[in-house]
């Protein structure tokens, strides 16, 4: 037995490098067999057992019996519901291309074997479910697709099932050449969808792809993503009926992620151009395009603001994108520096105080519509965490999105006036009216936060003027979908 008095110098780098190790382990447990799983509602209590041994373990010593089997659990804990800010260790929901753990059956290619969607062995080794449980069913005549009806009817649909087990699942395709305007539309139609009157649907991450969880009561729960790529998009869905609450299921969002992950590098590789293997429905409904202005993000050289280092321009939305007959009336928009320099807080409610605990490079654009200091329509703040592990960006995005949410979501007053919040339609998105008590007119900006394709970055951006105020969340939407393919 170590002698635990040799390791009172243990640090957070000898921890990492433990961790490490660990990790190594967990691709060469994974290789034993899996237990025969009858019933997915066996994992949950699985899990919960396995993440109190691990944590009773590290508790006790974090640095013995490395080589240990026993130990390896220890590399699991990522699969684990575990909120991103405590998270220390795993495959977490990253922020640009997450991987998939690793198995056994793993190829330097491993998408060799030729699909749009994901295969058998996907969806079994990304959600941890026994080998050659799951089959894959095409759906030759349309049923409807559950919260993704927005789109119309599919290029092509397959449901998922699991022997033995009451889970099941779906993959829904959509060609169209407008894959961003796409999702967009399918994301607003997921974080709303309605299926009964206790279905709640709750956002759990936005980027690349799009993660949503819901719990209904009568109905059990589940997982939604939806997955831009190549010429289409496609809508995943897991669903989980043993359990009401899916925070008590036995699926998390790293394997949903890891899931929708597979599901984008299939669209990349196998559904676009002349030998795309998707099959566009004749009866599809074109793409929903946003209300004004191109859907692909474009890249500009623009001033930004804040204390150097900061992030670069192509990581925002281009200035003249802005342009639109509902934001600037048709105006021409570009880059300004404004009145903002040098301040990191960009909407009410927001303090200079507040904001300088946040760490990470901080830069913002602010935009205007013509040359005047009163031109100004918006701005973006970009912060990008520049963390070198994958799950240290994603607890950065994670802790972003939580704390701006918070922020927004309950408004605050001031000496003059009070600061009402309204949610939009779509998750992250709110109209803040800044009402005076001494009579001045009142003040509006719809403000909406998103993390980005690149990792570690998170887009908040605020709408100051609007020439139509009726289409500002719909604005609001059309500039969060250019950021996310930042």
């Amino acid at each position: 037995m170590i002698d635990m008095a040799e390791h009172e110098d243990w640090s957070a780098h000898d921890d990492a490098q433990l961790r490490g190790t660990l990790a190594t382990l967990w691709a060469d447990v994974d290789a034993l067999p899996l237990p025969d799983v009858r019933f997915v509602r066996a994992r949950g209590v699985r899990r919960r057992r396995q993440r109190a041994l691990a944590l009773t373990a590290a508790a006790a010593a974090a640095a013995v019996v490395v080589g240990s089997v026993g130990f390896s659990q220890l590399g699991r804990d990522a699969s684990l519901p575990v909120t991103p800010s405590t998270r220390t260790t795993g495959a977490p929901v990253p922020t640009a291309a997450p991987t998939a753990a690793p198995t056994a059956s793993a190829t330097a290619d491993p998408l060799a074997e030729p699909g749009l969607l994901p295969l058998p062995g996907e969806w079994e080794d990304t959600l941890d479910l026994p080998k050659s449980s799951v089959t894959i069913t095409p759906v030759t005549k349309g049923g409807g697709v559950e919260c993704g009806d927005t789109l119309g009817a599919p290029s092509r649909q397959e449901a998922i099932t699991q022997d033995n087990s009451p889970v099941s699942g779906g993959a829904t395709y959509w060609r169209t050449d407008r894959a961003e305007a796409a999702a967009n539309t399918l994301i607003q139609g997921v974080s709303t969808c309605q299926v009964g009157p206790s279905f709640k649907v709750r956002s759990e991450y936005v980027g690349a792809y799009a993660v949503f969880s819901y719990s209904t009561p009568e109905a059990g729960s589940g997982w939604f993503a939806v997955v831009p790529g190549g010429e289409g998009v496609v809508l995943l869905q897991v669903v989980d009926p043993a359990f009401s609450d899916v925070s008590l299921g036995g699926f998390t969002r790293t394997e949903v992620s890891a899931l929708a992950e597979v599901a984008r590098q299939r669209l990349e590789r196998y559904g676009s151009g002349p030998g795309s293997s998707a099959t566009a429905s004749s009866t599809a409904a074109p793409a929903i395009i946003g209300p004004t202005g191109s859907t692909r993000a474009l890249s500009e050289d623009m001033p930004v603001s804040g204390a150097q280092p900061v992030p670069t321009s192509p990581l925002f939305v281009a200035a003249s994108q802005w342009r639109s007959q509902a934001l600037s009336g048709g105006t021409a928009t570009s880059a300004g520096r404004g009145a903002l320099e040098g301040s990191s807080a960009v909407a009410s409610c927001e303090t200079d105080a507040q904001q300088d605990g946040i760490g990470g490079r901080v830069g913002v654009v602010s935009v205007m519509a013509g040359t005047g200091t009163s031109s100004y329509v918006g701005r973006q703040r970009v912060q990008l965490d520049e963390s070198s592990t994958p799950s240290a960006q994603q607890s950065y995005v994670a802790a972003r999105l939580a704390e701006a949410n918070a922020l927004y979501a309950k408004g605050c007053t001031f000496p003059n006036g009070t600061v009402k919040a309204t949610a939009g339609p779509s998750q992250g998105t709110y109209r803040l009216d800044t009402v005076f008590t001494d009579g001045s007119a009142t003040l509006s900006e719809w403000v909406g936060v998103t993390a980005q394709k690149t990792a570690g970055a998170v887009s908040t951006v605020v709408i100051t003027k609007m020439s139509d105020p009726k289409q500002g969340f719909a604005e609001l939407d059309r500039l969060l979908m250019l950021a996310r393919q930042k």
